[in-house]
């Protein structure tokens, strides 16, 4: 079975029981679901790409360092971790730097800026922790998919979205790779005081152009229910990027940048090092063991 659609377009704070003050989970209709049966918050556009991971197809594997035999679109290729799939639908990953990549094998297509990222992670162990230990999802960048990630800054750039062990759910701007000042965060929601060992949380990560295409939406979603129809989902963060309040005093990743300016296509692409800044969605944890299931990532229609 292929893990994604054949249609490919290329380009173009108080929480109470989980839930943001005043934001009720989401009710969409049923029959919205994706591959897996799981709630989808925003419909695929039209002619957009689907893609769902194989890890249910049947066949047990193990890889270490690789592109997935079975799905040529998912590369563990990055990192040093090592991804054992069982078939049934479950992905275990264990590393100290965990690194999975999902791009067009011809690293020719680039993701939509809009997307809804769909993932469920049970936090199994670890062997260190760091302020940053939990799972990231990043977006919007290209991140040593063409080339050296220590040389391509203007490629490395995208937004991350982070579910940490103690407890927090956030936004990451990265604007120079490794640069001493090369990350701005988003506030913080903390709906819990940890994400307790064998607890398994769905994740959403919904970004989206606004305004205009001038400016830019990030969503965080959660599901605490396995995703059992199509799981219960409530919004636990969200923030945009304007230009002015987000990056102004971080690394700019090559002289003449605006390290501020929101990631759209329009303004990554003058400074990209390959022309292709979207390419890769990719997911991360640090340190420790993390199980993986129901992977998704559809292309959606942007705000207005």
């Amino acid at each position: 079975m292929k893990s994604f659609l054949p249609i490919f377009v290329a380009a173009a704070g108080l929480l109470l029981a989980g839930v943001v003050r005043g934001q009720e989970p989401a009710t969409e209709p049923a029959a919205r679901l994706d591959r897996f049966g799981i709630r989808q918050l925003n419909p695929t556009r039209v002619a957009g790409r689907d893609y769902a991971a194989a890890w249910d197809n049947g066949r047990a594997r193990t890889l270490g360092g690789q592109v997935d035999p079975d799905d040529p679109w998912f590369d563990a290729g990055h990192g040093d971790g090592t991804c054992r799939i069982d078939g049934r639908g479950t992905l275990t990953a264990t590393g100290d730097y965990v690194r999975m990549y999902v791009h067009d094998p011809r690293r020719r297509a680039m993701w939509s800026p809009n997307l809804e990222i769909t993932v469920y992670v049970t936090r199994v162990s670890e062997t260190k922790r760091v302020s940053y230990s939990g799972v990231q999802i990043f977006a919007r960048t290209n991140h040593g998919t063409t080339g050296t990630e220590t040389v391509n800054l203007c490629d490395d750039r995208g937004y991350g979205a982070k579910v940490t062990l103690d407890g927090r759910f956030a936004f990451e701007k990265e604007t120079r790779h490794n640069g001493p000042s090369g990350y701005s965060g988003s506030p913080e929601n903390r709906p819990w005081d940890q994400w307790p060992a064998g607890t398994t949380v769905g994740v959403k990560y919904i970004l989206r152009d606004c305004n205009g295409g001038r400016h830019v939406r990030l969503e965080l979603w959660r599901d605490l229910t396995g995703g059992r129809d199509g799981g219960q989902w409530s919004k636990i963060a969200e923030h945009s990027d304007t230009g002015e309040n987000w990056g102004r005093d971080a690394d700019s990743p090559k002289p003449g940048v605006d390290p501020a300016l929101p990631l759209t296509l329009s303004r990554m692409l003058p400074d990209s090092e390959s022309g292709l800044p979207m390419l890769t969605v990719y997911l991360r944890h640090e340190f420790g063991t993390m199980t993986y299931q129901k992977l998704s990532i559809r292309e959606i229609d942007p705000l207005p």
